[in-house]
């Protein structure tokens, strides 16, 4: 297993502090790869000690054998290329390059059974309410959107008016967008679904998020700046490819262009 893998399978049951250097190890391994363990220990705001300790907890002797992991696996993977590698960027293109380059990213390391299993959880609901709040909500909002197009039974939280999550049992889901920095209503609001019995699914952008603990399916949009710039293209990327696998599981691959809803054509 490589130290991603490694990762992983250790995470649930780390302390809080070693779920620290995990979750900066997954979303930013450079940080490992060209730093010594002290100076990785300084910028993650950890003793030493507890860096040298996740080493050993995910199975290496110690951190040059990790360090000799991550440089091993960085230089492996395939750089992405330019369309015209003589052309300069533009600072639009260099924008999307960007986003581009997240997307890739993400896309290797996401958890892809995880994703299939909320598909399938979604189109076996009997209700589904879709929650985010601050930047949080406009994910929430265009995925309830087009939802709705697939799975009838699917409602935006409204936090002007709505006040609670009110139905009953497993066959209700809750999904709930929480991003840094972690509203307290969401908590609150999937806390409430919890004691409902509902189906919680959290999407969200740390392991560390105080709702991945409460959710019954929790994915991870890690990218390694908290910026809501760069987030913004990768949750719809991944928003995008939820919908594509509900719309073919329930036969309505149409709904991607209803011309018949619109004057222009």
């Amino acid at each position: 297993m490589n130290y991603l893998e490694r990762t992983k399978k250790n995470f649930d049951k780390m302390t809080k502090g070693l779920k620290v250097v995990g979750e900066a190890l997954l979303i930013n391994p450079v940080l490992f790869a060209i730093y010594p363990a002290k100076k990785v220990a300084e910028i993650l705001d950890v003793s030493e000690t507890m860096v040298i300790r996740f080493c050993k907890v995910i199975g290496y002797h110690g951190y040059s054998e990790l360090q000799a992991d991550v440089q091993h696996a960085l230089l492996s993977l395939k750089p992405i290329e330019n369309l015209n590698n003589n052309e300069p960027l533009n600072s639009f293109e260099a924008v999307m390059r960007m986003d581009q380059q997240n997307i890739h990213q993400l896309s290797s390391k996401l958890d892809w059974d995880t994703a299939e299993k909320i598909v399938d959880t979604l189109v076996l609901s009997k209700g589904i309410t879709v929650i985010g709040y601050y930047h949080s909500f406009s994910y929430a909002h265009w995925f309830s959107f087009l939802l709705s197009h697939l799975l009838e039974q699917t409602l935006l939280y409204r936090p002007e008016t709505d006040t609670g999550v009110k139905n009953k049992g497993k066959e209700y889901a809750v999904i709930i967008f929480s991003y840094y920095r972690y509203a307290l209503e969401s908590i609150r609001l999937a806390e409430e679904a919890k004691a409902n019995n509902n189906t919680i699914i959290v999407i969200t952008d740390s392991q560390l998020s105080p709702l991945a603990s409460l959710g019954d399916y929790v994915l991870n949009i890690q990218i390694e700046q908290k910026s809501i710039l760069e987030k913004g293209p990768v949750t719809f990327s991944v928003l995008n490819a939820l919908l594509l696998h509900i719309a073919q599981k329930v036969g309505k691959l149409d709904f991607l262009n209803p011309t018949n809803k619109y004057y222009i054509r």
